[in-house]
């Protein structure tokens, strides 16, 4: 699959920090990705998949004051919203308290010093592509 680059320019217009637009009308400014089922990013398949099983990723919390008609107290609910599955980037699934980030080879001790690398193949410096 190609990259959605719509997608990406949207993503980079929503979280610009100082937006050229106010805050409240930015969402509405946002294409949402060119609806191309062949392009995507990442981060997009990957929170849309969980959010099709409805498992949280960073969700936008609402909370809501409720009232009891039996002792006049009231409380508070939180009530989660979805964003828009385009609208995560990789750093939301490290941000989540609701993911682990598990590196067990760092764990272990891993030191890249030690891995054997095929000489044949030198590595792609940055002003090459292959």
């Amino acid at each position: 699959m190609k990259y959605d680059l719509k997608n990406v320019t949207d993503l980079l217009r929503y979280l610009l920090p100082k937006p050229l637009v106010p805050v409240r009308w930015r969402r509405r400014m946002l294409v949402l990705g060119s609806g191309d089922p062949t392009r995507g990013i990442c981060s997009t398949m990957l929170a849309q998949a969980f959010q099709s099983v409805r498992y949280p990723i960073l969700p936008q919390v609402q909370v809501e004051r409720t009232s009891s008609d039996r002792n006049d107290s009231d409380s508070e609910r939180e009530i989660l919203n979805f964003r828009h599955y385009s609208l995560f980037t990789p750093r939301d699934f490290d941000l989540s308290p609701y993911f682990q980030t598990i590196k067990p080879t760092v764990e272990r001790g891993f030191d890249y010093k030690k891995l054997v690398w095929d000489e044949a193949t030198p590595p792609v410096s940055a002003g090459r592509r292959s």
